[in-house]
């Protein structure tokens, strides 16, 4: 078999497993909504469901429209990780990783809005519990210092975004 069919048959299915095991323990253990600390001022466990993009980004749109849309954004995406997957030259290493990585994390994602509608989201960073506040133009606001809650799925694809970014600038190509 081909180095890089090798490494999609291991790394895809080992992002999906290790999502949805980690998915699945978090909900069996922490309540929706709460936290338990794991590195004070720092790491939490959390359990929260995301019923959009990143960031919850598109959440407040109407279900008739944000399901079916992630749906096909989904579809649309594992066409084209096929499409350029299979374009890929035999001396390809870094590329195979980053596009397993993107699949078994979409494959996560997907299991989870299938089953809950929404993403469960669970590792939530943050600096000392810190929140910055003030008032703009006679608007009063709160922002704390903490990076959105993500999940296993959603860092294997962001590790395959930095890895596609470091192939395209970093990498050279053999025409």
């Amino acid at each position: 078999m081909k180095l890089k069919y090798r490494i999609l048959v291991a790394l895809a299915p080992a992002v999906f497993v290790l999502d949805q095991l980690s998915k699945l323990a978090v909900a069996a253990k922490i309540e929706m909504g709460s936290r338990v600390t794991v590195i004070p001022g720092f790491f939490d466990l959390a359990h929260f469901r995301n019923p959009g993009a990143a960031f919850g980004m598109l959440a407040g749109l109407p279900d008739s429209f944000r399901v079916p849309f992630f749906y096909a954004v989904s579809v649309l995406a594992v066409v084209l990780l096929a499409y350029f997957f299979f374009k890929l030259g035999e001396s390809e290493r870094l590329l195979p990783v980053a596009l397993s990585l993107v699949l078994g994390g979409i494959a996560g994602n997907v299991v989870d809005r299938i089953r809950f509608n929404s993403v469960i989201d669970f590792l939530a960073f943050h600096i000392r519990d810190v929140v910055i506040e003030g008032d703009v133009l006679g608007r009063h606001f709160s922002v704390p210092l903490e990076w959105p809650a993500f999940n296993v799925a959603d860092a294997a694809i962001t590790v395959a975004m930095f890895l596609l970014i470091y192939s395209a600038l970093f990498q050279k190509r053999k025409e």
